[in-house]
């Protein structure tokens, strides 16, 4: 991607997580990304509402992301903590229970939300917020690279939830669609061919590659997925079309003027 805004990112590497880095390793063979060591549970005779509540929430995340939905047991969760079942019933009601606390707080967050957006937009010359499609993109491939064991968690549920009697079938099923909505409220900058039908195709292709990458990457530990996603994007966005609307790089230092004649809002 001739982007000058995103070398960076491929030049700061050693600033990514111990999880997320690629394995310099001479050896050729293939190895897991280990998404989940290290991860310990420090006992503390009192803990408040709120810390032993975020406390459960990683053990679930770490169980889970290992043995699945189907394969984890409370007592699993209470072995990880150091607690009985008993007094894990004391926060929660069920398994189905637990399932629901991580995936309504722990993937896909407002904090989340706020990562993937904040840095693909720019104001423009008259107050209006224009955002800019491959670079959110970018953004969700930056942001799932500090959190590979969330990433773990919900390649394995999404998985395990295509059989209808899967408790999470319904909130993996409906997630696309409901992703959708979200960006359809955004004001995109986009190429004057890309009219909201071809849009959806391309945020679908976007998704499915990332998701895609992502699994790949969870399994071969050598494998880079920042430069892996950068040189996806050059297909998926090719410069010849989407210079111009790939990055808000592009408008910030020059006197750009109003931006909205860019949006598929203003040409629907």
């Amino acid at each position: 991607m001739s982007v000058a805004a995103w070398d960076r990112f491929l030049q700061e590497q050693d600033s990514w997580p111990a999880a997320s880095r690629v394995n310099d390793s001479t050896s050729y063979g293939t190895q897991a990304r280990n998404a989940l060591a290290g991860k310990t549970f420090e006992k503390k005779k009192r803990m408040s509402q709120e810390e032993r509540h975020l406390q459960i929430l990683q053990a679930a995340v770490k169980i889970i992301a290992i043995k699945g939905f189907w394969g984890m047991s409370l007592q699993d969760i209470s072995d990880e903590l150091g607690i009985t079942e008993a007094a894990l019933y004391h926060y929660i009601s069920s398994k189905d229970d637990l399932l629901n606390m991580v995936l309504s707080e722990c993937y896909d967050t407002p904090d989340a939300d706020e990562y993937n957006a904040v840095t693909a937009g720019v104001n423009d010359a008259d107050g209006h917020r224009v955002y800019f499609y491959p670079r959110y993109c970018l953004n969700i491939a930056l942001y799932n690279l500090q959190r590979p064991e969330l990433v773990q968690l919900y390649s394995v549920l999404n998985g395990e939830a295509l059989s209808p009697e899967h408790p999470a079938h319904s909130f993996f099923i409906g997630r696309h669609m409901r992703n959708w909505e979200m960006i359809c409220s955004m004001n995109w900058a986009l190429p004057e061919h890309v009219d909201e039908d071809r849009f959806y195709d391309l945020y679908t292709l976007a998704m499915s590659a990332m998701d895609g990458l992502q699994y790949r990457w969870l399994g071969d530990d050598s494998m880079n997925l920042l430069e892996e996603w950068i040189s996806i994007s050059d297909i998926i966005f090719p410069p010849s079309e989407w210079a111009g609307y790939t990055d808000p790089s592009e408008y910030e230092s020059s006197d750009a003027g109003c931006l909205l004649p860019l949006t598929l809002a203003a040409r629907q």
